[in-house]
């Protein structure tokens, strides 16, 4: 009982914040690194993202990334990579409650891999879709969670992602 009460006394907590509701007009730039079990090689590179509210319902977003990765051995084969990828998708979401909102959107997903050594370049035109929650938990800080998939190179991956993001400003996150 008294972990129904503690979960209950959380998930209330936002709503007597009463949020104003989510931004869809944004642009994040991030650094990444990634680590690919698959292949065993390590990626780092910086991507920058943006979306735009259309409706109060609908949105556009795109993104661009490029990331280098070390020496990898792939097939027999062994080099680096470098990648540079592209997508311009349209999404929409709905407010569930006045602190949580579930959204989804879907695009067109583009990737060129620069091959160095014995490694091969290619390029190819993809799709990506991808589904969430955004909860603001107080005014300055909400937790975000989806699943993405994506079919590329003639491979499908999925996989999913949780953020933190404090608000310092209106404008700065």
């Amino acid at each position: 009982m008294r972990h129904a009460l503690l979960a209950a006394a959380l998930f209330a907590a936002p709503a007597a914040v009463l949020a104003e509701g989510f931004s869809y007009t944004y642009l994040d730039a991030r650094y990444y690194s990634t680590d690919s079990d698959a292949i065993t090689a390590n990626q780092n590179g910086a991507a920058l993202s943006g979306s735009l509210a259309l409706t109060p319902m609908l949105y556009v977003v795109g993104n661009a990334s490029y990331g280098q990765s070390e020496t990898v051995t792939i097939n027999g084969q062994t080099g680096s990579l470098d990648a540079i990828a592209g997508s311009a998708r349209i999404g929409a979401h709905h407010a569930v409650t006045e602190v949580l909102d579930v959204f989804a959107n879907v695009g067109a997903l583009y990737q060129r891999l620069e091959g160095e050594g014995s490694l091969n370049s290619e390029d190819d035109v993809g799709y990506v879709g991808e589904v969430g929650l955004r909860l603001a938990v107080v005014p300055k800080v909400e937790l975000g969670a989806a699943y993405s998939y994506q079919e590329i190179f003639s491979q499908s991956r999925g996989g999913f992602t949780a953020d933190l993001q404090f608000h310092a400003t209106e404008n700065w996150s």
